[in-house]
């Protein structure tokens, strides 16, 4: 019974204990006024499933050659990945590469599941096969970019972005993953540094994205974000996907600043739109993924200490209950001689495991000399017959 509630116990510490502070399963940390949900396009969903039949059709043409073929499987790919159907769309990539191997955007979308799997390696051969093949595809220096932080690679990663912002210094979002990066290269200091001066650097009128960097700079809040895309007179798509990346941004910034659950939340509401074809969207999925990992390891590295514990606090009650029947027993028998007398110590000569020493032979007895036949006694007065 004891046992039992020690091993009920155990689990009841093991589950309620948390890496996090507060812990991911704990009240939903975004205030009501900030959260806005999205109602699926089902329209749009319609659309892309009678163009997957076209395209379908248009593949089963016996005259499509092999370079018509991989447009169209590449099409098919960007289609099924729209409609969140990722290992379709993964196979719809490397069928198109079948058809044509050096076509260097189906390696660039084969890089972007592969790095957001976690297979970084692959990822970073696909994006150098897409450069190797046409170096004008700028985005494959931002996937990869991407790809080298999430795979703790971060000042390479910062090579890449910073050659991606030197393409285009008028977008936001290039600006906001330099941000990201230096503030792990760098420290949080130089990072903002950096960021004020490149914002400041933006021209025209941009309508959406610069409030973002408001928000990085600490200029706006996060509920000036959200009533800025709630007041802004846009389509509920257009509207969807500004939530996804300022939701995304939000939850980064609240993990640097070590707010996880908060930033756990905000990934979760970053999904929220379903706006699949969204590097936030998935790499959110990632965050989220890793958050939860963390926690489970930690819990399973606490139960580990648990039953160490436990098993620390059986032997040394074993031990104690052994002496303590030692003593009753010495206490009932005084004059017993087993009591009286110390223990016995045998001294045990240590040798080493490893010792290739060859114990010595003992040395050879030798053979006892053989007895003399004792000579016979002669008769008084008579002297002694000489031996021969």
């Amino acid at each position: 019974m004891a046992l039992s509630a020690l091993i009920i116990s155990g689990c009841n510490s093991t589950n309620s204990y948390h890496v996090f502070d507060p812990p991911l399963n704990s009240t939903f940390s975004v205030p009501a006024q900030d959260i806005i949900l999205v109602r699926p396009n089902l329209e749009e969903r319609e659309q892309y499933q009678l163009l997957i039949v076209h395209l379908t059709q248009l593949l089963s043409q016996p005259e499509a050659t092999h370079e018509q073929k991989a447009q169209i499987l590449y099409q098919l790919g960007i289609i099924y990945d729209r409609l969140g159907l990722d290992v379709t769309a993964r196979t719809m990539f490397v069928s198109s590469l079948i058809e044509v191997p050096d076509y260097a955007k189906a390696y660039n979308f084969l890089g972007i599941y592969l790095a957001s799997t976690e297979r970084f390696s692959e990822s970073y051969d696909a994006y150098d096969a897409v450069l190797e093949i046409d170096p004008e595809e700028t985005y494959a220096y931002f996937n990869r970019g991407i790809a080298l932080y999430y795979g703790n690679r971060a000042e390479l990663a910062l090579i890449d972005l910073k050659k991606f912002y030197e393409y285009d210094s008028n977008d936001p979002f290039r600006i906001a993953w330099l941000y990201i990066v230096e503030h792990e290269v760098y420290g949080q200091e130089q990072a903002l540094t950096n960021l004020k001066e490149r914002q400041a650097k933006l021209k025209g009128d941009i309508a959406w994205g610069p409030i973002v960097l408001d928000f990085l700079a600490g200029e706006k809040s996060e509920s000036e974000v959200i009533a800025s895309i709630r007041e802004a007179n846009v389509s509920e798509d257009e509207q969807g996907r500004r939530l996804c990346e300022a939701y995304f941004y939000m939850a980064k910034q609240a993990a640097l600043e070590g707010k996880f659950k908060h930033a756990y939340d905000l990934f979760h509401l970053a999904l929220t739109g379903n706006v699949t074809g969204y590097l936030e969207y998935r790499y959110a999925l990632l965050e989220i993924d890793r958050f939860e990992r963390k926690e489970q390891v930690a819990q399973m590295d606490r139960q580990a200490d648990l039953e160490q514990e436990k098993r620390s606090n059986f032997f040394k009650q074993q031990a104690d209950e052994a002496r303590q029947y030692f003593e009753k027993l010495k206490q009932e028998n005084p004059d017993d001689p087993l009591f009286a007398l110390p223990p016995k110590t045998i001294p045990i000569k240590e040798v080493s495991p490893n010792s290739t020493t060859t114990p010595a032979t003992p040395a050879k007895q030798s053979t006892p000399a053989k007895p003399t036949t004792p000579t016979k006694p002669t008769a008084p007065g008579k002297p002694a017959k000489p031996s021969k």
